[in-house]
């Protein structure tokens, strides 16, 4: 796809506060029943017989990040998902470099999430398009210089109601295209993120939009990231796997409720243990990353881990 254009693009995003938000509540017995110890899980998938988990660097967010992929080590998870905002924002120059040798220090994996801070792909603003299009090509690029598992992609979204939704679409399939042939050219992985249920403006939320994103952007290996939270029910994501569930490569792990988004676990009202055993039934072999809003607070991660775990039990 060519890129039209009107401004020049900077080298780096501004910086900005957190993206992960959200009300905190309690519903008592959401949760189901917890395994006992920490620690890796096993199962039956093959020559795969490890379950990996993971975590946001953005509950760090306000830490340098070499602090924050500690800490994330430190509390037992497998994989930190760097999240391309806070990346951009430490090292603007040369960031993979810098990241894979502070991976190499602490043992750690990585997935790569794309940058979301005042982007959108699909904007109708032809400069603010050609800008976030650029950034997620140079977010993809990233991850293979930093041998990424895959990159997290949000699709685009449209200005306001009133924007023609087909137009929106075209534009779209174009941008989700021009990163599909990155990814492909580069042999990443992308996995493209359901967005909020209820956001209208969003136009890539339930399975039906995911299977039309395959068809008209004639990509029939495009793998899926799964978020739980952003489809607020149970039986919605169970439907979601149902339909898609080969596709689904990585798992955005968090509860919520009708009200609030990203809430720690068992504190919403989603039966994570049932959706958890219909992603095994599908043979998931990705990355489950928890993706709540308990910002700095390593204890609380450490005990997201053991709840992850959990959810296995």
């Amino acid at each position: 796809m060519r890129l039209l254009r009107r401004r020049t693009s900077t080298s780096s995003p501004p910086s900005a506060s957190s993206a992960l938000r959200s009300d905190v509540g309690v519903i008592p017995g959401a949760l189901g029943r917890l395994g006992s110890a920490p620690g890796t899980v096993n199962r039956n998938l093959g020559s795969d017989e490890r379950m990996y988990f993971g975590t946001t660097t953005m509950v760090f967010y306000s830490k340098p990040l070499e602090e924050a992929i500690a800490a994330i080590s430190r509390c037992g998870y497998d994989y930190a998902e760097l999240w391309m905002d806070q990346v951009w924002r430490e090292f603007p120059e040369r960031p993979a470099d810098s990241v894979r040798a502070i991976l190499d220090r602490h043992g750690m994996k990585a997935t790569v999430h794309c940058p979301i801070m005042d982007v959108n792909i699909a904007s109708p603003n032809i400069g603010i398009r050609n800008e976030s299009i650029r950034q997620l090509l140079d977010c993809i690029e990233f991850a293979q210089r930093i041998s990424a598992r895959l990159v997290v992609v949000h699709p685009g979204r449209r200005f306001s109601l009133k924007e023609p939704i087909e137009a929106h679409w075209q534009t779209q399939v174009e941008a989700l295209r021009c990163a599909f042939d990155k990814g492909a050219s580069l042999g990443v992985t992308l996995a493209l993120e359901n967005m909020e249920i209820d956001k209208e403006i969003a136009s890539v939320r339930d399975y039906p939009d995911m299977l039309r994103v395959i068809d008209d952007c004639g990509a029939p290996d495009l793998k899926i990231t799964l978020d739980t939270a952003h489809m607020r029910d149970t039986q919605a994501i169970l439907r979601f796997i149902e339909k898609l569930g080969p596709r689904i490569a990585h798992v955005h792990v968090s509860d919520a409720t009708d009200k609030a988004l990203h809430l720690r676990i068992g504190r919403g009202t989603l039966d994570l243990p049932q959706i958890a055993r219909a992603l095994e039934g599908q043979q998931f072999a990705g990355v489950y990353s928890l993706e709540t809003y308990i910002p700095g607070d390593e204890e609380a991660l450490a005990e997201e881990r053991h709840k992850l775990a959990g959810l296995f039990a």
